[in-house]
């Protein structure tokens, strides 16, 4: 545990077989923890991901049958901040002071195993994700696993932050039903006025045409024009800026997505993108400040040179797959640098000084000097000036958390208002001042506000903060203890540091759109990954920091880039190494990977059937009277037989049915049905919050459940300059002052 990292001074206990937990506690590693994992006799590690999941952690292979090692397992725990376990790790007592964070698929609202297709279905994940043929598609990235490993080691790092101000230590619990809401939280937004979900016309290029995947001469590149400006840009590159006067193709590209228009666009485009090889396109793409990115494998991603030369990918001499390239941290600090990346240790190779150390292990004692917090980062001030989702959506799990939260926007607001709906799911919780930052007095009341804030969030590209004279040397300069983080495209500095970036196209250039299309054409995937992971590893160093500065007195800078997540965000997948296996791969419209393990129709929706033992695989050859093996294909005779008897039942049917037999299996819900759906209301998945112009919602509930210091949903997403009155006035403006800045546009008045 080196005493100069983010999270120095924070030991943690693991037990945890399954991904979600494991790679919750490989991050809270990455940022300096000492975690502890420890491991039955005879534990099974899955190469080639466990040698990235289980990197910079201690193992110990304890046999708690035996009195001394249930002697050391004991004393780990009660010398430790926080116990982090899923389903396979035995329920831990309650010990005065101790975080122990609980990962399960479901939490507790169902018995069926723990699996991510079965979470995935029961989510909307797979019937929402864009298809050719308008059917669900089986993911081949558990991206609802790392999430909720994300929002599992956020939860820890919060809930430690909050006992060292007061706080009790207490039971965290992280789903993965609340996880897949926090992947949509934009799209599994619905009120009166909504007319479908935000990803209704898309298909797995794209929902916008100039925000879409093109093939090229040689392969596929993604094309980012999702803004007006950028729109201006590709079309004069192109040499089609007549395209710009067709009545059909004004105001925001964002409004392109109805399938006439982008069949249109398409229709002129693609000859156009066709004649040319993707590195050639990515030239003069990038010259001209279009975002644009090719689509690759994730081994190309893994040997991409700039990747490398930004420590994004590093090598690491692994003990059992030898010389490998691995993901590098999940972000950079100024001031409390994480740790470089150690390698995985075997199982079991830290027993003998685990043991040794166990005794001495103490949890410390806090002297807060006011009372507990109510919530996690309750009196804690952010100021977010990012847009678009993953930017936003930091500082709004920031605000879950407790945290007060001023969005600072222009006079035009976040482009991303025009998705109302999920404007609402990427903000909740904050409130709003339209502040002029172009103008010297505009500048200035921001460093008003800095002056008292804790945390200045951004997304702008490299550059632009200190343009407008609030760089970080600014910003330290008025405030020493403010945690400055920006959510970048490419990073705040290096060579790329300037390019533009949208999530999709980090989804190509690392992999996994490839991945999801296997040996057909590249997916893009609905959920926003890239952003959405970017937020919570930003949430996640923001608290890591923000406990920093608890221990030394000093904010600092904090960088998460898009780039740089898309390595981080399927970690396990990352990995090259000699002879090292491919992860599995998807095709086109995936329905599964295997009979047993599949997407069926039936006469009015479809199923997701999971099985992982031989007895589920012949339990489900019964009921389609066929001999059938956990091995058997997808497309196969088997399944043929199974597609059969699933599609002459109903649905509430066929999920009778495959109970009654003992197979795994869970309804592929619809966008309507989520926000009704029994189980996810009982596991706390929907809230219902209204907002002052959408009047009454439904949207995701809260992400993570906190024993002591709940999370907080003080409010929906504001207003565009709702607050900037009283933001002002809670500064000590007075009313004159704040009139006049009214007055000369410098504040925005509220809508």
């Amino acid at each position: 545990m080196a005493e100069d990292t983010p999270l120095a001074d924070l030991r943690v206990v693991e037990g945890a077989s399954g991904l979600a937990a494991s790679y919750a506690g490989f991050l809270l590693a990455a940022l300096g923890a000492e975690v502890v994992k420890v491991e039955p006799p005879g534990a099974a590690r899955i190469l080639p991901g466990a040698a990235v999941m289980e990197r910079g952690k201690r193992s110990a292979t304890l046999d708690v049958a035996r009195s001394a090692d249930a002697a050391c397992r004991e004393a780990l725990i009660a010398g430790a901040d926080a116990v982090l376990g899923d389903e396979s790790m035995p329920r831990v007592p309650a010990v005065e002071g101790l975080v122990c964070c609980r990962v399960s698929a479901w939490g507790g609202a169902s018995d069926l195993p723990s699996d991510e297709a079965l979470v995935a279905a029961a989510t909307g994940v797979h019937a929402m994700q864009w298809s050719w043929s308008r059917r669900p598609v089986w993911l081949v990235t558990p991206m609802v696993a790392y999430m909720t490993g994300m929002l599992a080691a956020l939860g820890v790092a919060a809930a430690v932050f909050a006992r060292r101000r007061g706080a009790p230590g207490q039971e965290v619990r992280v789903s993965g039903l609340r996880a897949a809401f926090a992947l949509n939280s934009g799209t599994y937004v619905t009120g009166r006025e909504t007319r479908g979900s935000l990803s209704q016309f898309g298909d797995p290029r794209g929902q916008m045409p100039t925000y879409s995947l093109f093939r090229t001469a040689d392969g596929w590149l993604f094309i980012g024009a999702l803004t007006p400006a950028f729109l201006v840009k590709l079309m004069t590159v192109l040499e089609r800026v007549d395209l710009l006067a067709d009545p059909r193709l004004q105001g925001s590209p964002l409004a392109f997505g109805i399938p006439e228009i982008k069949d249109f666009v398409r229709r002129e485009l693609d000859p156009i993108l066709a004649t040319r090889t993707t590195a050639e396109w990515l030239g003069v793409l990038g010259a001209a400040d279009i975002p644009c990115g090719p689509v690759r494998t994730r081994e190309q991603a893994l040997r991409d040179p700039d990747a490398r030369g930004l420590g994004l990918v590093v090598p690491l001499e692994d003990p059992r797959l030898g010389a490998t390239w691995q993901p590098g941290e999940p972000a950079l600090f100024s001031d409390t640098p994480a740790p470089r990346p150690r390698p995985a240790h075997e199982p079991g190779a830290d027993t003998a000084a685990v043991r040794a150390a166990a005794p001495a292990w103490r949890r410390p004692s806090f002297a807060p000097s006011g009372p507990p917090p109510r919530a996690c980062l309750e009196g804690i001030r952010v100021l977010d000036l990012a847009s678009f989702i993953a930017g936003p959506f930091c500082p709004m799990l920031l605000a879950d958390l407790g945290a007060e939260v001023l969005k600072v926007e222009s006079a035009d607001g976040d482009p991303f208002r025009l998705a109302a709906f999920g404007f609402v799911g990427w903000n909740r919780g904050k409130r709003s001042l339209v502040l002029d930052l172009k103008r010297a007095e505009g500048r200035e009341v921001f460093l008003d506000l800095a002056r008292r804030a804790d945390v200045v969030v951004d997304n702008f590209r490299a550059g632009v903060m200190e343009r407008l004279g609030l760089g970080w040397e600014t910003l330290r300069g008025v405030n020493p203890r403010l945690i400055h983080t920006s959510i970048t495209g490419y990073g705040s500095s290096g060579p790329l540091a300037t390019r533009p970036g949208f999530d999709p196209i980090f989804q190509a250039c690392s992999g996994l759109m490839q991945a999801q299309g296997g040996a057909d054409d590249p997916v893009f995937h609905m959920i926003a990954y890239t952003d959405y992971s970017a937020g919570a590893l930003g949430a996640l160093a923001t608290v890591a920091a923000l406990g920093a500065r608890e221990r030394t007195g000093r904010g600092q800078r904090v960088d998460v880039s898009l780039f740089r997540t898309s390595y981080v965000m399927q970690a396990a997948e990352m990995i090259l190494a000699p002879a090292c296996p491919s992860p599995p791969a998807g095709g086109r419209d995936f329905l599964g990977p295997l009979a047993c393990r599949r997407l069926y129709a039936c006469a009015d929706g479809w199923v997701c059937v999971a099985a992982s033992a031989e007895a589920h695989a012949a339990a489900l050859g019964r009921l389609a009277g066929v001999p059938l093996a956990l091995d058997d294909p997808a497309e196969g005779a088997a399944a043929a037989a199974v597609t059969r008897a699933l599609g002459a039942l109903s649905r509430a049917e066929a999920l009778a049915r495959l109970a009654g037999a003992g197979v795994p299996a869970a309804p592929c819900l619809d966008f309507q049905e989520l926000f009704t759906d029994p189980l996810l209301r009982a596991a706390g998945c929907v809230a219902e919050p209204s907002h002052p112009a959408l009047g009454p919602l439904r949207m995701s509930g809260a992400f993570i459940d906190f024993e002591a210091t709940p999370a907080v949903l003080r409010r929906s997403a504001p207003l565009l300059g709702a607050d900037g009155p009283a933001a002002l006035g809670e500064l000590g403006y007075p009313a004159e002052r704040i009139a006049a800045l009214i007055d000369a546009g410098v504040v925005g008045r509220p809508a």
